[in-house]
């Protein structure tokens, strides 16, 4: 019942959140017919490349699940989120790469100095950069506290007597890989972010026309990148939790006397904290994987059309 609960609710959700971010996005979406064709032909191939980013991004998750079922491998399902972000990136990598230069012998340019902040949300960049050093710290203090295995962590009585053992941990065995591939999704994703704000000008759009459509580029795949350390970040504090909590009991000495020991308070109250913030961290992953991208406004679009 509750392993239902654990994959069925975070479906749910996503679910509900991709609805919501679809109609939302129709919603606020301007006819392609109020837009000068440049700008249109733009934002159409932005968002083909979007699709094929997202069909590489599912493609891999999917390669991943197949391959923890049946290698029985828990580290695939761990690094899932951050596999599939990084697929994601080198997508709109490609895309930004091969961003279209004008055709036109005579060629005009606006000189404007343009940074990472300038296309990516601040609030955006912050929520990665703290889902980023969370992640670390988490990764970190789990190789530190596991068990020699790096799939366990262990307990021992004061007097050496009994041991406990609960798995599976976030030890050094699971987060070498998370944080290799988190490492190689920020690289690629930093790579995407210097790269929009240096692409060229689309023809016959405005200064603001111009730098709504580098905010949606970028926006998308930071999203990305962020939502997959928040659900990563989640997944090995639930991991935690779950472990950490399991340790410790009574144990009989060889004269009959029976004995109880359990690890701290401190210990038990890291444990507890972990498992129950797990569900929250999930659902702000969830929720910043569909924070709806800002797109081009319709006064603008009016404006550009006229």
């Amino acid at each position: 019942m509750f392993s239902g609960l654990v994959v069925l609710g975070p479906l749910l959700v996503a679910l509900g959140l991709a609805g919501g971010a679809a109609a939302l996005a129709v919603h606020r979406r301007v006819p392609a017919a109020s837009l000068p064709l440049p700008v249109a032909g733009a934002r159409r191939r932005g968002e083909v490349w979007t699709g094929l980013a997202a069909l590489a991004g599912g493609g891999t998750a999917a390669a991943f699940l197949a391959g923890a079922w049946r290698l029985h491998e828990e580290r695939l399902v761990v690094t899932l989120p951050l596999a599939a972000a990084t697929a994601y990136a080198l997508v709109a990598l490609a895309a930004e790469a091969t961003w279209p230069r004008p055709l036109t012998r005579v060629r005009s340019a606006r000189l404007l100095a343009r940074s990472v902040r300038d296309g990516a949300s601040p609030g955006l960049l912050r929520c990665a950069v703290a889902a980023g050093a969370l992640l670390a710290a988490v990764c970190l203090l789990g190789a530190a506290l596991g068990a020699e295995d790096g799939r366990s962590v262990e307990w021992s009585s004061p007097d050496g007597l009994a041991t406990w053992s609960a798995g599976t941990f976030p030890g050094a065995a699971l987060t070498a890989p998370v944080c290799a591939l988190g490492l190689l999704a920020a690289v690629v994703t930093a790579a995407v972010l210097h790269l929009v704000p240096v692409r060229p000008s689309v023809p016959a759009a405005d200064e603001a026309t111009d730098a709504a459509l580098r905010r949606v580029a970028a926006h998308r795949v930071l999203r990305t990148s962020t939502a997959a350390a928040t659900l990563t970040l989640a997944g090995l504090l639930l991991l935690a939790g779950v472990s950490a909590t399991g340790l410790g009991g009574d144990y009989q000495l060889a004269a009959g006397d029976l004995r109880t020991s359990a690890p701290p308070w401190g210990w038990r109250a890291l444990a507890g904290v972990a498992l129950w913030s797990s569900p929250a961290v999930a659902l702000a992953g969830l929720a910043t994987l569909f924070w709806p991208a800002p797109g081009l406004r319709r006064e603008r679009a009016s404006a550009g059309a006229a």
